[in-house]
């Protein structure tokens, strides 16, 4: 496969691969590392990662590369620096009707052929048959950028191996799952034909880990001061795509089919309604939403090996379901990546993706595992907040006084800053004891303490410059003093304009000194004789350059000056003009 870079669209990067023979799960450092520098470009901005996961074979890849279709097209009519909304829907006749569904721009625009199909790198790989292509997590190389309530997220798309295959334990599969669980913001549980019993069972089998760490997480939150109740649902959303579903009537309309989902959806997870209700319990306790969305199925051509990814065989009625859920999954279902109520930025992702692969190391997810990867996760968030808080107020503050503070003031500065960042970590969400906080804020203050001494180091540098904004005065005074002596020499005993003129310049450069001068004593005043001085060497360093500076300016003007007055084309043509003959004759001569 070509490298990352060489692929101008992006391309799948297997992020974690599953170690069958050892029964590890291990980063893939190659991947991370390029993904890491492509989402930077995005600057630190939040991250959402919309995530599909199921049992093999069930179409997660053919799913997302329809996603990604969308999201492409979406992003071309955005801009390629602009973050993409939704665009508008088609106008397209009711369901129930006679009239066919019309194909909606995003799903033809790049062309007829689904980008995944055979070997294709255009796209998450996908074929038909009863072999698996997916194996471990993969994300899609390039990030998308969305516009989210009003603010642009770096938005990535995910792919997992098939779960509960016959190839990986119960553990195995768990660990895939909680490792999606924990990366996404948005987790599509891609499953066939109706939620079945097995299917939430499975889902549950993991999430009893995680009710474990969460005791264990509740317990040290009342003496760590932690924010218990962002604690309560460690993931975000989660929704069941039920794919080939086979109940809608003809004669249905889009919101009778929508009510049908609901009612699938509570059939199996509404604690009220479900008999045995402690695994529906135990998913509303762990999602901050649960959704439900069903999908017909796509066409008996689809499911063939030989399918080539012709969209123009896909089912008119999954084309208009589709088109709803990509609109639905973008917009409303949309969230930034957090944990425990803390944003993720473009920044800290790559971090806390390789702590949480760290913990799953074993393939077995453990409570305490789970528990010490949340609070790894959430102390690399405030050490960022923080750090961005203090680092802001301090470019902040030099903003103000671009000519540098003065030392004692800068000292006092930092510690009210330092201060004022304190409190502020007070009230940042830490899963972990007190004795993590402290350990946390003792690595945060070291790192305050670098980032002072840089601003230290700016601000002893702008002191030393402080006279260099009158550069240009400075030089003009001195021009005009020379100007002034010149014409004392040359004019002023015979000429009253030379006298009048030297009058004018001697009052705008004693006017320019007196200026200049004010400023120096205020600065000897509050800095000392040494300061002035120090000052006073960058500010001539200063003149010097802008001499020349000016001189280089003017050697340009003078030369294209000179090109434009013809005087070198009038030598020209002259010479030109001259008669061949003589030419001749002076060459005869000379020999």
């Amino acid at each position: 496969m070509s490298s990352p870079e060489d692929v101008p669209g992006g391309c799948p990067l297997q992020l974690v691969q599953l170690n069958m023979k050892e029964k590890k799960v291990e980063v893939n450092d190659e991947a991370l590392a390029h993904l890491e520098k492509r989402i930077k470009k995005f600057g630190a901005q939040k991250m959402a990662v919309v995530s599909v996961m199921g049992a093999f074979r069930t179409g997660k890849s053919f799913l997302l590369d329809l996603f990604l279709r969308y999201l492409r097209y979406e992003q071309k009519v955005a801009g390629e620096n602009e973050a993409a909304g939704t665009s508008a829907r088609p106008d397209a006749p009711e369901r129930g009707g006679d009239a066919t569904y019309p194909v909606p721009a995003w799903l033809t625009a790049a062309g007829a052929i689904v980008e995944g199909a055979g070997d294709s790198t255009d796209g998450f790989r996908f074929k038909g048959g009863m072999d698996h292509c997916t194996e471990g997590i993969w994300v899609w190389s390039e990030p998308f950028l969305r516009l989210v309530n009003g603010e642009k997220v770096a938005l990535l798309l995910m792919d997992t191996q098939g779960a509960w295959d016959s190839q990986m334990t119960k553990e195995q599969s768990a660990t895939i799952f909680g490792l999606t669980a924990l990366i996404s913001s948005k987790q599509i549980y891609n499953i066939s034909m109706q939620i079945q019993e097995d299917k939430v069972e499975n889902l549950a089998y993991f999430m009893n880990f995680a009710q474990a760490a969460l005791r264990s997480v509740d317990q040290a939150g009342s003496s760590s001061g932690s924010q218990k109740g962002k604690a309560e649902t460690p993931f975000q959303c989660l929704d069941f795509l039920v794919r080939d579903w086979a109940n809608f009537e003809e004669e249905w309309t889009t919101a009778q089919c929508k009510e049908q989902m609901k009612q699938h959806l509570a059939k199996h997870c509404d604690p009220e309604r479900v008999i045995e209700n402690s695994t529906a319990t135990l998913l509303n306790t762990m999602f901050e939403r649960l959704g439900c969305f069903c999908l017909p199925h796509p066409g008996l051509k689809i499911q063939k090996a030989a399918w080539k990814g012709d969209v123009t065989d896909i089912d008119p009625d999954f084309v208009r379901f589709m088109d709803e859920y990509v609109r639905e999954v973008f917009t409303d279902g949309l969230q930034p990546k957090s944990i425990i109520g803390s944003d993720l930025s473009t920044i800290t992702f790559p971090l806390v993706v390789r702590k949480f692969v760290e913990v799953f190391q074993n393939a077995a997810p453990a409570a305490m595992s789970f528990t010490q990867a949340m609070t790894s996760a959430t102390v690399l968030l405030a050490k960022e907040q923080v750090m961005k808080s203090y680092n802001n107020k301090m470019k902040a503050a030099a903003e103000k006084n671009p000519r540098g503070i003065e030392p004692d003031e800068f000292k006092k500065l930092h510690r009210s800053m330092s201060k004022e960042v304190e409190e502020q970590y007070q009230t940042v969400t830490i899963l972990g004891t007190d004795a993590t906080r402290d350990e946390a804020w003792k690595e945060i203050q070291d790192n305050l303490e670098t980032l002072y001494k840089r601003f230290e180091e700016d601000n002893d540098r702008a002191l030393e410059k402080a006279l260099v904004a009158f550069g240009n005065y400075a030089l003009l005074g001195l021009v005009l003093f020379i100007l002034d002596r010149v014409s004392d020499w040359t004019c002023d005993w015979w000429s009253q304009t030379c006298r009048d003129l030297s009058k004018l310049m001697l009052t705008a450069y004693l006017c320019l000194g007196g200026f200049i001068g004010y400023h120096v004593y205020l600065l000897m005043n509050d800095r000392g004789r040494f300061a002035a001085l120090t000052a006073a060497t960058e500010l001539w360093k200063e003149m010097v350059r802008l001499m020349h500076v000016y001189a280089e300016q003017l050697q340009k003007a003078q030369l294209k000056e000179l090109l434009q007055s013809g005087i070198v084309k009038g030598l020209q043509e002259r010479f030109n003009s001259l008669p061949a003959s003589a030419g001749g004759k002076e060459t005869k001569k000379d020999k």
